[in-house]
């Protein structure tokens, strides 16, 4: 009898303390538009967008161990006839969580 109670209070115990961890705010998985607008106008104020007809940025995020998001960023630039690549640039953003970068880091691949 006395084990049976010592598994319901664990079991009880157990159900509570995962209740109280659904019910802590968790870390959303993507970056606010703010945010990747911020870490992009960072890559326009260090690439070379000279020459360059059209731009495609990819980014992924992921969370910060703290608040906010890491993002990786890949910038790729086309020639006039939008088939040759000129540049490409490869990127990594950390912002907090008011839309603030606090890391930035760029570096061109290649040259074209």
């Amino acid at each position: 009898m006395m084990n049976r109670k010592i598994a319901l209070s664990l079991t009880m115990t157990g159900l509570f303390a995962a209740n109280v961890a659904f019910a802590i705010p968790g870390f959303s998985t993507e970056a606010s538009p703010a945010s990747v607008d911020a870490c992009l106008a960072q890559v326009a104020d260090k690439a070379d967008y000279a020459n360059a007809r059209s731009i495609i940025h990819s980014v992924e995020t992921e969370d910060r161990r703290v608040s906010g998001h890491k993002m990786s960023i890949q910038t790729i630039m086309y020639s006039d006839n939008g088939e040759t690549v000129i540049r490409e640039y490869a990127s990594t953003c950390a912002v907090n969580g008011q839309d603030e970068v606090q890391r930035f880091k760029i570096r061109q691949k290649g040259m074209m």
